[in-house]
């Protein structure tokens, strides 16, 4: 009897005709039951399939975990590589939870091994039981509306075959073929807000009424064509003219209704960090203000508010920064700006020190920050402009000087 996890898998086959697949494979039962499904039928779609675990180094037990993923494949003859990342580490550094950190490691990782074995899609595991979780998981944690869209089956080189495959039918495959796989005991933590919802929500609902799951996925799916029709309307007002840089033109935004002003700042803060209904209220009162202004963001990120521009950056990019131009170098990169300068005649030959502005600089007499406001150049224009010195002294600087001898290059 053929399982309707092998039906529902089968339909998406053609899909994969001919390509090179990385399966991410944490050795859970999801993971193991869709590297099984695809190595059985290897040789039927003329697919090549490699595997990719990432350790995450946050229990003992995960390295019985890899041990297992690797001995796995190494039965299956599938091609294989493991990471071993220190998630605990790095999100206590970055402040992240763990949730969101191991998040941003797993895919970094999965990314690097699709580059290390030419693949031309990563496969992941999620399923139906994942998409009704992170509807949950949104709503409790103050997703704005336009965030309640779950988990798209494309991004990028992700691919999500199983988004409507539930616990049930994976289940029902793994006996079928008698296969083993590992079972994460922190799942059985409720400190992890996915764990909560699991075992006090879905399992209370999936009791009361049966079959609730598709009713959450049709709502997540319509809201994925809501916003398919916004980005396609409102995407292409964002710009990037910048180096690192999102941004809408000032006059554009002030423009638009209401309604398609918060996509538009929904979509530029949820390219960067996860993003939150409290995060565009917080952008909203930037944008309440006369001046310009520039707000504090999640993951190290700026929103700022100009009078040509809406920009939303990392903070790196307005750091203060220093580069010693020795005596002859006729260039330098400055790689915090993604801008280049080049020296002839006498600057060429003399040592100079290149960096962004500083409280109190002055040319000529003049504040440097006085000049950038009658020209009416912007707050991330102003902080990033390139300011040339000469022993201390400030002889050059970026859309103030004008000296044919120094010539600047944005890449």
């Amino acid at each position: 009897m053929i399982l309707s996890f092998e039906k529902k898998l089968s339909a998406r086959l053609g899909e994969l005709n001919g390509k090179k697949l990385l399966v991410a494979l944490s050795g859970g039962k999801d993971s193991v039951s869709l590297l099984h499904f695809l190595k059985k039928n290897e040789g039927i779609k003329s697919y090549q399939i490699a595997a990719c675990h990432v350790n995450h180094m946050y229990r003992k037990t995960a390295w019985w975990d890899e041990k297992f993923c690797s001995d796995y494949c190494e039965k299956l003859s599938i091609p294989f590589i493991s990471y071993r990342c220190d998630v605990p580490r790095y999100c206590a550094v970055k402040k992240l939870s763990f949730e969101h950190g191991a998040r941003v490691i797993r895919y970094r990782a999965l990314h690097e091994a699709a580059a290390h074995f030419g693949s031309d899609l990563i496969l992941t595991a999620h399923t139906k039981d994942d998409v009704v979780e992170t509807f949950f998981i949104q709503a409790v944690q103050g997703a704005s509306a336009f965030s309640l869209k779950g988990i798209s089956d494309r991004d990028g080189l992700i691919c999500r075959l199983m988004l409507d495959i539930s616990s049930e039918e994976i289940y029902e495959y793994l006996n079928k073929y008698g296969i083993a796989y590992v079972i994460d005991e922190t799942n059985n933590d409720e400190k992890y807000l996915r764990n909560f919802i699991r075992k006090n929500i879905t399992a209370k609902l999936a009791e009361f009424r049966k079959g609730y799951e598709d009713n959450i996925v049709s709502i997540m799916k319509d809201n994925i064509r809501f916003d398919n029709y916004l980005s396609d309307r409102l995407g292409p007002l964002i710009e990037t003219p910048e180096t690192g840089v999102m941004a809408v033109k000032t006059g554009v935004f002030n423009g638009l209704s209401e309604l398609e002003q918060e996509y538009v700042l929904h979509r530029l803060g949820s390219k960067c960090f996860r993003f939150e209904r409290r995060h565009l209220i917080e952008m909203q009162k930037i944008l309440e203000n006369e001046f310009s202004v520039r707000g504090d963001m999640p993951d190290g990120y700026k929103f700022e508010k100009s009078d040509k521009y809406l920009r939303l950056f990392h903070g790196r990019n307005v750091a203060p920064f220093e580069i010693f131009k020795p005596a002859g170098a006729d260039r330098v990169v400055v790689p915090q700006t993604g801008k280049e300068l080049r020296f002839t005649g006498k600057w060429k030959e003399k040592e100079l020190l290149i960096r962004n502005r500083r409280i109190g600089d002055r040319i000529k007499m003049k504040k440097v920050k006085d000049v950038f406001i009658d020209r009416k150049l912007d707050l991330y224009t102003r902080d990033t402009a390139l300011i040339i010195l000469e022993k201390n002294v400030i002889v050059w600087v970026e859309n103030i000087s004008h000296d044919g001898t120094i010539t600047l290059y944005v890449k």
